[in-house]
């Protein structure tokens, strides 16, 4: 799946928003995130539970910036799908649309 051509619904549309969550958890589990031990995963660990500075990447499209930003915040705020989902989706589009941190090795 092509992320930039992905057709993020109106947040007004609980509808849409369920089936737009569901079709990117395929998707996410498909690259890893679900579960996964990427430094995107991080990033949306410690953004949901401390919040923190991003940085895009600087070749991202600002129209799909704008729209696939908006989707991530609200569905990292939302109550509806579970923490794991809501992880892996972020994390998702996250590795999309900003710069991680690369991790330190312990030894």
């Amino acid at each position: 799946m092509d992320l930039k051509t992905f057709n993020f619904p109106d947040l007004d549309d609980d509808r849409a928003v369920r089936k737009a969550i569901a079709e990117l958890l395929e998707e996410a589990k498909e690259r890893k995130f679900y579960d996964g031990n990427t430094e995107y995963n991080d990033l949306f660990n410690k953004l949901f539970f401390s919040g923190g500075e991003i940085e895009f990447q600087k070749k991202v499209d600002e129209d799909f910036k704008a729209k696939a930003w908006t989707f991530c915040r609200a569905v990292m705020g939302s109550w509806d799908p579970k923490h794991e989902h809501k992880e892996a989706v972020c994390a998702l589009l996250m590795s999309e649309l900003l710069v991680a941190k690369k991790r330190k090795k312990l030894w």
